[in-house]
């Protein structure tokens, strides 16, 4: 698959939750604080995607591998509508500017990142390395450093640095794990999303099947 091909796939995803997301705004259905918060997620989602897209053309590594990670992030927090009692208490904490990290989970956890990562990789069981990786992006590290390098010479003992934007020049090949990851994480924060947007349909059928019978 080439690294067009890839970022195609990538797209494709992001028109699949457009499309399927937009039951959430259907005219006639109820609006819970939880839909407003993965409504906001879902266009997180998206923006990031878009975002990234933009980024691997332009061969910015950096950039991209930060917006990875954010992706992740963005995934964690709407599965952890499923770890919780109420939805709608946890969304309306958040909404009204509440932290994340200071609500708790059924168990009496907080949802901090790692409990968040732990509780997604039951589910998504590669997340935790590429979670790892890619925050070395997000934090100045030894990260930026090695992506610097332009060329080694070991005869030499020297070192070529590009100080530029954009990366330097590399083949597509390098690229793609970084595309593979990321079309994962899209897709992961779609199943999560899409997952939700089933629910809520459930129960609003759930809710006139009740109100026919009374």
């Amino acid at each position: 698959m080439s690294f067009e091909m890839r970022l195609r796939r990538i797209e494709q995803i992001e028109q699949e939750i457009l499309r399927k997301a937009s039951a959430l705004m259907e005219d006639g259905a109820g609006v819970y604080q939880s839909d407003l918060f993965v409504l906001g997620a879902t266009k997180r989602v998206l923006s990031l995607a878009s975002g990234f897209r933009i980024l691997m053309a332009a061969r910015n590594f950096t950039c991209g591998a930060a917006l990875l990670r954010m992706q992740i992030d963005t995934a964690a927090r709407v599965h952890a509508l499923k770890l919780v009692d109420s939805m709608d208490a946890l969304c309306k904490a958040v909404l009204s500017g509440q932290r994340f990290d200071k609500q708790k989970d059924r168990e009496g956890e907080f949802l901090r990142d790692n409990r968040l990562i732990s509780k997604l990789m039951e589910e998504f069981p590669w997340v935790e390395n590429v979670y790892k990786e890619t925050s070395g992006f997000v934090h100045l590290s030894e990260r930026h450093i090695f992506s610097s390098i332009a060329k080694t010479d070991d005869a030499s003992r020297t070192v070529q640095f590009v100080i530029s934007a954009e990366d330097p020049e590399r083949p597509d090949e390098d690229y793609f794990e970084i595309l593979d990851c990321f079309f994962e994480a899209t897709k992961m924060a779609a199943t999560i999303i899409l997952g939700y947007v089933k629910f809520r349909s459930l129960t609003a059928q759930e809710k006139e099947l009740t109100a026919e019978a009374s």
